[in-house]
């Protein structure tokens, strides 16, 4: 066989290879795009791997996480109620007196003091018994007259509703009320028993 001859075999057997030759170069190029992707992929994946759930990196977290979560919270609050009660029980049992349960969010505070009482007051004849600012008497037995030394000025009758002035006379059983400390009062004409309430002094 010459060597044109040669040449000529060759060159039909690269026009053979040729196509095949070019499918195979696709073939290895989708393959490595293939490759690619999957790296970057994987990457991608591998990097969420150290992350736990519910942290500030991956914040997504299931309805039961959330409701174990506030269980959890409403326990330990719960706890230190009944350690605040129990501290509480027990200074009521060190200071040996009841101390007064802490009023409810919301419900209004009340100081409740105890009221004054009316005294019973013995007032000789001719004394006077002057009265302070606020204070309330009731002539019982005996007579009496009305001390007003500022003109203009009186005692209320809360009983009838009216004012007394300077010498008018006092009515039994009638409630009476002297709205300031500046000498107002009663001079009796007889021994006299009042009930008194709040402050006053006998002259």
């Amino acid at each position: 066989m010459g060597e044109q001859q040669l040449e000529r075999e060759k060159e039909k057997l690269h026009r053979r290879l040729l196509p095949g030759g070019r499918w195979l170069l696709t073939l290895l190029g989708v393959a490595a795009l293939f490759l690619l992707a999957g790296f970057v992929l994987g990457q991608g994946v591998g990097a969420n791997t150290g992350m736990i759930p519910g942290s500030e990196q991956d914040p997504l977290v299931t309805a039961s996480w959330v409701e174990a979560k506030l269980n959890a919270f409403a326990q330990a609050l719960k706890e230190e109620q009944q350690e605040r009660q129990k501290l509480e029980d027990r200074m009521r049992q060190i200071e040996g007196v009841e101390r007064p349960l802490p009023a409810q969010p919301g419900a209004p505070i009340r100081i409740v003091e105890p009221a004054p009482v009316y005294t019973v007051v013995v007032v000789e004849a001719g004394k006077k018994m002057l009265t302070g600012e606020g204070t309330e008497f009731i002539l019982r037995s005996g007579r009496a007259r009305a001390v007003v030394p500022i003109e203009g000025t009186g005692l209320v009758n809360l009983t009838t509703g009216k004012n007394l002035v300077d010498g008018d006379p006092i009515e039994r059983d009638q409630l009476l009320l002297s709205p300031r400390d500046d000498g107002r009062g009663i001079i009796t004409e007889t021994q006299a028993i009042f009930l008194v309430k709040s402050k006053y002094r006998i002259v």
